[in-house]
C-alpha cells in the first residue's frame, strides 16, 4: 500500500479521492558517466560518474460509485498530482522512509469498468536520487516510536548522537554519505575555547576549524556549508570546510577546547533504495 504526503509531511487522505495506491516501483540508480576516448587506446578513459533524477511509477485505481461521479473523482487526481508540487511518497511496507518525487510525465486513467479506473503515474526524484529517514538521527528509537523500520541499518549497540568527550564515534546506518552540501546534518558545538576550536572526523578526513573564542553557552552550529555562532555568521573565521559522514561509524576528536557541554548531530539517513 502506498501512502502520500504533502511538503509539509501532512497525510493526504486517499480515500476522499475514491483512491488506492497498489504499489511503487522505483529504478535503479541513473548513472551519467564521463568519458573521455583517446585515439589509438582500447575502452574508454573514465573521468567519474553523476547520478541523475530517479524515476518511479505508483499504480493506482480510483473507484466511483456509478459512472458520473467516477468522473469527479478522477477530475480531482488531475489537481492532487499536479506536476509543480513534489510529493512524499511511503511505502507501507518500509514506512522508516519517504521518497521526495514530482509527476515527471503526463498520465491517462484507464476506464476498466463503468466506475473503476487505473493508472499509473510516473514520478521522478524532486532533488536527491535516493530515500531518506522520516526520523532523524534525534529521534527517540523506541517500538512505540512510529517511522522506525528493519531495513534501515540501525543496530543494537548504543549509538548516541549527543557527547561531552573530545572523542567520539558517530554511527550513519544509511548506505549513502552524508554531505551537508545537499544532505540534512547540523551539528551543534557547545564547548569553550580561547583560540580556536577544531572538529575533526578520521574516517574521512575532514576538518572543521573556528578561529575564535566560545563559552559553554555558545551555540556554534553547522548547518550546510554555513557556520554561526548563536545565530550570527563566522563562517569568515572558519577554513571553510564542511564535515561529512560515511557509512557506518566514523570516529571524531575536538580540540581546542578546555571544556564541553554538548557535540549533537542532527541528521537524516539516506538510503539507494
Amino acid at each position: 500500500m502506498i501512502r502520500i504526503f504533502d511538503e509539509q509531511m501532512n497525510e493526504i487522505d486517499l480515500s476522499k479521492y475514491r483512491l488506492k495506491g497498489l504499489s511503487f516501483n522505483p529504478s535503479s540508480l541513473s548513472p551519467e558517466h564521463t568519458t573521455d576516448k583517446v585515439p589509438g587506446r582500447p575502452g574508454v578513459m573514465r573521468g567519474g560518474v553523476d547520478l541523475g533524477p530517479r524515476k518511479s511509477e505508483v499504480d493506482f485505481i480510483v473507484e466511483g460509485t456509478n459512472f458520473n461521479t467516477h468522473s469527479l473523482f478522477r477530475s480531482n487526481l488531475f489537481d492532487l498530482f499536479d506536476p509543480t508540487r513534489p510529493l512524499y511518497i511511503v511505502q507501507e511496507e518500509q514506512v522508516g522512509k519517504r521518497w521526495f518525487v514530482v509527476v515527471s510525465n503526463e498520465w491517462t486513467p484507464e476506464r476498466i469498468t463503468p466506475s473503476v479506473s487505473k493508472f499509473t503515474v510516473p514520478f521522478e526524484t524532486y532533488n536527491l536520487p535516493y530515500a531518506e529517514s522520516i526520523n532523524t538521527s534525534l529521534t527517540l528509537r523506541t517500538f512505540n516510536t512510529p517511522w522506525w523500520q528493519i531495513g534501515m541499518g540501525l543496530i543494537s549497540d548504543d549509538t548516541p548522537y549527543t557527547f561531552n568527550t573530545s572523542t567520539f564515534r558517530v554511527y550513519n546506518p544509511g548506505n549513502v554519505i552524508v554531505d551537508p552540501r545537499y544532505c540534512e546534518l547540523e551539528i551543534t558545538i557547545e564547548a569553550a575555547c580561547s583560540q580556536y576550536l577544531q572538529l575533526v572526523n578520521k574516517t574521512t578526513g575532514d576538518t572543521w576549524r573556528y578561529e575564535g573564542a566560545a563559552t559553554v553557552n555558545d551555540k556554534i552550529r553547522l548547518s550546510k556549508t554555513r557556520a554561526t555562532k548563536n545565530s550570527l555568521s563566522i563562517y569568515r573565521n572558519t577554513n571553510r570546510m564542511i564535515i561529512k559522514l560515511n557509512q557506518g561509524w566514523n570516529s571524531f576528536e575536538l580540540t581546542g577546547a578546555s571544556s564541553i557541554k554538548n557535540i549533537t548531530f542532527d541528521f537524516r539517513f539516506y538510503y539507494k533504495g
